[in-house]
């Protein structure tokens, strides 16, 4: 049983089914995750190796090019780099999408087991480390509070990080920025000689002091007592009075020789979030977790149990949060796709002008859609903006399958067939035709399998989608709607009599339609009586917009202005934590009024060591969290680039740059990165340098850097063994000593309220302030007499070790920038060249375009190929169905002129070529030949009845105007509101909207007259030599 009689004559089953699968489409809805892209893992495994206290240059030497070595054979491996610092090598491996890292994994320690003795015997062993998302943070908090400030750290990590950690789905929750309580000892020399005391005595007297020991027990009578000697510290101002030295009555206690402070550990990082001093914290979660669902129970466990008890000066304000965004955008895409829904609802209605008709459409969307939710569910993707972008685009199209076999069905019962005849015979007439139809459309997502990448990750779950959503449709037009049409359609003389507007709206339409028709015929009959000039001011048309392709800038992916800015800056390596500190209150105080106060809801500040272990004293950032940009006059990009006009040309700062980087494609990279590689680093750097002088003087390029640092300033103690060794010293008792003086030592903890804390011994800060300090430090010797540090070393100032980057095992040294006020593409389009022209290469020295541009060249690239595939597979689709060459061949005349449309409204919408808008291009191959497919279908059935080629192709365009235009509308108005929108997400799906709406209504106002006139043209010439044959074959005997 065909499905048109399946659905007519058991209407009850038809009906049972459609409401299961919406029963069980709504539950799956309900369980299904929500993240903002579909889940996309790195492919990187890492490979670190710690050999500490060895040069950079010689862990690179003799550590990170062994591995590098080792794992250049590892298969899948496509990529490898590497950074080396001072006693760290750290590899990191990048393999083919698609990899088992487990697998991979393996075959990497496989190849270190081969070099693990060929390594320093004093380096540890190499540890392997996979990215996984849950790696990055998810939330950004700022602890901040008035009275409390000693007291933030422990309360913090008691009340606040302690309980959040013990939620399901949190991975880990780390603290930043607070004052680490310590028991500071700072020592006097000049007493401590003054006593005949050294450093050894004094950590020694304080350990001793400070135990607690069981003593065994003892038995009295029936009881067994334990005996116990309490002897720690039960009070910080105890520790000043223990006895160092007793001599001849005489005693020497800690106070006499320094100070003893119940105090914090010397700050390094320091953060400050809404003007106040604060501590910073950081979700991050578990790996499977769901973002939004673990983000939502952080912010509840807050707001419900943990803010309620903890000092009312302590507040905690969310510096920036990924669920926000995400919740944001896929409401605002849904938003688009309620919308869309309520457009082709209007359109249908508009055209088919019957309650009853536009009920059967509407019914058939939700339906189809629900098909998709389950196809979802079963695959185990998750709702992100690309599903929903995927059911917005799908929601124009569904009801094209719908609209056709309707309006068949209609048709047939204005000529007085009944509706279960007309419903069963009519959808069974254009079954066919709609499955091709359909096919034409989902073929060109095939070649979808093919591409790689992130960009593949995404639009595979797009495609797959769009198969889904599409064939659900055409079930629900086989089935679905001939059972409702059956049900719900009216023979003419059983039709109730319309109101008064509606009967008004109807003749006003009709005339209108009548009027557009005969007007469609007119110019119909007008271009096949000048063809050639209608063929000649096509091709003119397509030139034309050429041109325009040919202005449009590139891009990877759509930057969208989610309201999170960072600004990162940097001071001369060495710069105190505190001078940073307030370089970047200035900075905050400029980017406040830039941006305006009102147009922020969270700002900070921090400066030091990062909580990922980045950066250093000398490096900041301020960080702001703006409104949403519907509620703002400026954007990100304007107001970063403001501050940095501003920031740049003070001199203190050595690096700024303003970082909006996004969730997605192209998210944390900069759009150009500018690899020069080599071996020498003395010439990598003057290419370098050569490079970022281009890269400043190129419109479009700013916030430009060199990657290396020239390094960081350092004291250096270099030990003359000979002299050392003369006073009975060795380098490791010079070494130690002067760490003990300068750095300090821990002698042992105080505990108070299960919590233990450092008792450190240091000198005095007066006596630790200058490199001459440094030199006159006084080094114990073993037989208790004294000599200065200069006595057996060198103290002198210079630049400590560099990071040595490596890509291939080639050094690298990299040029980064942003870009603003054009795309990326024409900015690495002009550096391309100017590169090629001013800046000659020495020998052994190479420049390599990475970060999104190179994403950008391959996605382009494989995208291309897809577009061709697309139109190859179209054309085989349609061949199929015509059982012919030339007929399709013509049809697809009418995509040359969908990318016409794109290059317009891309154009007129100041949109840029990107990986989005590439994805729409593909999926209007398949949809622009639907028109011509019906129209050139029509024409071929007409000349088949005996009409002329002239008349068939009249009377073909006048039948088939009002269901192209249908469809045309149906789905371009769908996606009008993603045109429209300017929420959250709206940037990433807006070029694809754009290209669709734009490529499908162009070509179909150039297909509705040049394919007929193509179509004339090639028949009426074939027809000709028909004519001639046959009258050649009659003149032969």
């Amino acid at each position: 049983m065909k499905l048109p009689e399946l659905g007519v004559q058991k209407p009850v089953t038809t009906l049972m089914f459609f409401l299961a699968v919406l029963v069980l489409g709504a539950v799956m809805a309900t369980q299904l995750p929500v993240d903002y892209l579909p889940e996309i893992e790195q492919p990187t495994v890492t490979v670190i190796t710690t050999w500490e206290g060895v040069s950079a240059e010689d862990v690179e030497s003799m550590v990170t090019k062994l591995v590098e070595r080792a794992l250049g054979s590892v298969n899948g491996l496509e990529e490898m780099t590497s950074a080396t610092v001072e006693g760290i090598s750290s590899v990191t491996c990048e393999f083919a999408w698609g990899t088992n890292l487990d697998e991979a994994s393996n075959d990497i320690r496989s190849n270190l087991e081969r070099i693990r003795k060929s390594l320093p015997d004093d380096a540890d062993p190499p540890v392997l480390r996979k990215f996984d998302t849950s790696q990055i943070p998810i939330q950004f908090y700022g602890i901040t509070c008035d009275e409390s400030l000693e007291r933030l750290e422990e309360i913090a990590e008691n009340e606040i990080a302690d309980p959040l950690k013990r939620l399901p789905g949190v991975g880990a929750v780390d603290l930043f920025g607070g004052l680490d309580r310590q028991i500071n000892i700072r020592l006097d020399p000049v007493r401590l000689a003054g006593y005949g005391l050294v450093f050894d005595e004094v950590a020694a007297a304080l350990a001793k002091e400070n135990v607690t020991l069981p003593a065994g027990n003892v038995k009295v009578g029936r009881l067994d007592y334990t005996i116990r000697v309490p002897g720690e510290f039960t009070a910080p101002e105890e520790i000043g009075g223990i006895v160092i030295r007793s001599s001849g009555g005489a005693l020497v206690r800690l106070r006499d020789v320094a100070e003893v402070e119940d105090g914090f550990d010397e700050e390094r990082r320091l953060s400050n979030v809404m003007g106040r001093r604060a501590i910073m914290m950081m979700i991050q979660k578990r790996s499977g977790a769901n973002t939004v669902e673990t983000a939502r129970e952080v912010a509840r466990e807050l707001e419900q149990n943990i803010l309620p008890t903890l000092p009312r000066d302590i507040e905690i304000h969310q510096i920036f949060d990924t669920s926000e965004q995400i919740t944001l955008s896929i409401r605002n895409v849904s938003m688009t796709v309620r919308w869309a829904f309520i457009f082709v609802i209007l359109t249908a209605f508009f055209f088919l002008r019957s309650v009853r008709s536009a009920l059967i459409i509407a019914l058939t969307i939700p339906f189809s859609l629900i098909l998709s939710i389950i196809f979802l569910w079963t695959m185990g993707w998750t709702i992100n903006i690309i599903s929903l972008s995927s059911l917005a685009i799908a929601m124009g199209m569904v009801v094209d399958n719908a609209v056709v076999v309707l309006e068949n069905i209609s048709s047939k019962v204005e000529k007085g067939t009944a509706p279960r005849e007309a419903a069963m015979f009519g959808a069974e007439e254009v079954g066919t035709a709609i499955s091709a139809s359909t096919l034409t459309t989902i073929v060109v997502f095939v070649p979808l399998i093919f591409l790689k990448g992130e960009a593949g990750i995404m639009f595979k779950q797009l495609g797959g989608l769009l198969v889904a959503t599409l064939t659900a449709s055409l079930v629900c037009a086989l089935w679905l709607t001939p059972m409702l049409g059956s049900r719900l359609l009216q023979a003419p003389a059983k039709r109730r009599t319309r109101g008064k507007f509606l009967e008004a709206f109807h003749a006003w339409s009709e005339a209108r339609f009548d009027a557009l028709d005969a007007a469609y015929s007119r110019l119909l009959e007008r271009a096949l009586r000048r063809r050639w000039l209608v063929v000649a001011g096509a091709v003119a048309i397509f030139a034309a917009s050429a041109g325009l392709f040919a202005g449009l800038g590139s891009e990877y992916s759509p930057e969208d202005d989610n309201g999170r800015m960072m600004l990162r800056f940097q001071t001369p390596i060495g710069t105190r934590v505190e001078e940073t500190a307030a370089l970047g209150q200035r900075i905050l105080d400029v980017t406040l009024a830039e941006a305006g106060e009102e147009n922020v809801r969270v700002y900070a500040w921090r400066c030091g060591q990062s909580g990922w272990g980045q950066g250093g004293t000398h490096v900041g950032h301020v960080m702001l969290r703006l409104v949403p940009q519907t509620r703002r006059t400026r954007g990100m990009k304007e107001i970063g680039r403001a501050v940095a006009d501003v920031v740049s040309r003070w001199p203190e700062v050595q690096k700024f740059n303003v970082d909006t980087s996004q969730m997605g494609p192209g998210g944390g990279s900069k759009p150009i990165v500018i690899d020069v590689l080599g071996f020498d680093l003395d010439i990598l750097q003057r290419v370098a340098e050569q490079v970022l002088a281009v890269v400043n003087t190129t419109e479009g390029a700013v916030d430009a850097e060199i990657g290396r640092d020239p390094g960081r300033p350092e004291i250096r103690v270099e030990i003359d063994r000979v002299k050392a060794a003369a006073h009975g010293l060795n380098v490791s008792q010079v070494a130690n000593s002067v760490r003990t003086l300068f750095y300090g030592t821990t002698a042992t903890m105080y505990r108070e309220s299960d919590e233990d804390y450092d008792i450190v011994l240091r000198l005095d800060e007066p006596y630790r302030r200058t490199i001459e300090d440094i030199a006159q430090a006084e080094i114990v010797l073993p037989g208790g007499g004294r000599i200065r540090l200069d006595s057996v070393a060198s103290v002198e100032e210079r630049l400590g070790a560099l990071e040595i980057d490596r890509r291939n095992q080639e050094r690298v040294i990299q040029v980064t920038a942003d870009v603003f006020g054009r795309s990326s593409g024409e900015v690495v389009r002009d550096l391309r060249r100017r590169l090629a022209e001013e800046v000659p290469l020495p020998s052994g020295i190479g420049i390599h375009f990475g970060g999104t541009a190179e994403d950008q060249e391959e996605s382009f690239r494989q995208m291309t190929l897809m577009l061709v595939l697309g139109i190859l597979l179209v054309y085989m689709v349609m061949a199929s169905q015509f059982e012919s060459l030339l007929d399709p061949f013509l049809i697809l005349f009418s995509i040359p002129f969908a990318f016409s449309g794109v290059a317009i409204s891309l154009t007129v919408l100041r949109l840029t070529v990107s990986i989005m808008s590439f994805i729409g291009m593909i999926l209007l191959v398949g949809v622009v030949v639907n028109n011509a497919i019906v129209l050139i279908d029509y024409i071929n059935l007409l000349r088949a009845r005996g009409q002329t080629l002239s008349r068939a192709i009249v009377n073909a365009g006048r039948s088939r105007l009002r269901p192209v235009l249908i469809t045309t509308m149906t789905t371009s108005l769908a996606m009008l509101p993603m045109i429209l929108s300017r929420g959250e997400g709206a940037a990433t799906w807006k070029p694809m909207a754009a290209t669709i709406v734009g490529g499908l209504t162009f070509s179909m106002l150039v297909t509705l007259v040049l394919v007929p006139t193509l179509y004339s043209l090639v028949h009426s010439r074939r027809a000709r030599k028909r004519e001639q044959a046959a009258a050649m074959k009659g003149v032969l005997p």
